[in-house]
């Protein structure tokens, strides 16, 4: 199954003092999805996941072109962008986007690629997923990435603070966790800290 496999390479999380995360990077593709130009940053990140660099006959990793063509063959019109969320080489989590360039007179003109890291709201709901949990611990866990107390919690959730605490310390459980920054690092793809703050749900 895939979701045991996402959650035991979760376990593996970017160690602090790694290589910085790149600014977004930019690829244009023509409509052949052949490569037209890229910046250096599209190269880092390229890097990132671990693919070699520029060659005649295959310049960019597979997940690129699949992207790429997912958004070619979009059936509306005009196209519509596509994209995909993945994990490095490095254990960092990114996102790839394609996106149909504007047309000019009807002439078909490419498309843009762009290679970025993903933002913890993008990378909460499928971590929450990965991990198995249920609809309301993700609404628990949403709250505590937002920096909200139990008796916060429980306000917003009309539960009492014992149900409260019990969801944290069940969440704690399934991410394989005993501190709320840890909590929060596993479920937006940060780091995990050696402070010991925190660690009460």
């Amino acid at each position: 199954m895939l979701a045991p496999r996402i959650r035991a390479d979760l376990r593996a999380l970017v160690p602090p003092g790694t290589d910085p995360v790149p600014e977004p990077g930019t690829i244009v593709l023509d409509e052949d999805l052949s490569l037209v130009a890229a910046t250096a940053q599209a190269w880092r990140w390229i890097e990132r996941l671990g693919a070699q660099g520029p060659n005649p006959g295959e310049p960019l990793p597979g997940v690129v072109y699949v992207v790429a063509t997912q958004a070619a063959n979009s059936p509306e019109r005009p196209r519509r962008a596509a994209r995909v969320r993945l994990r490095a080489a490095d254990g960092s989590w990114m996102v790839i986007r394609v996106a149909p360039l504007a047309t000019v007179s009807q002439v078909a003109a490419g498309y843009t690629v762009t290679l970025e890291a993903a933002a913890a709201e993008e990378l909460a709901p499928l971590l929450m997923r990965a991990w198995g949990l249920a609809p309301r611990e993700r609404e628990v866990a949403r709250l505590v990435i937002d920096g909200r107390s139990s008796e916060d919690i429980a306000a917003a959730l009309f539960i009492s603070v014992h149900t409260a605490r019990d969801h944290v310390t069940v969440i704690f459980g399934k991410v394989g966790v005993s501190r709320r920054q840890d909590l929060t690092a596993a479920l937006t793809g940060g780091a995990m800290r050696s402070a010991s703050r925190d660690a009460l749900p």
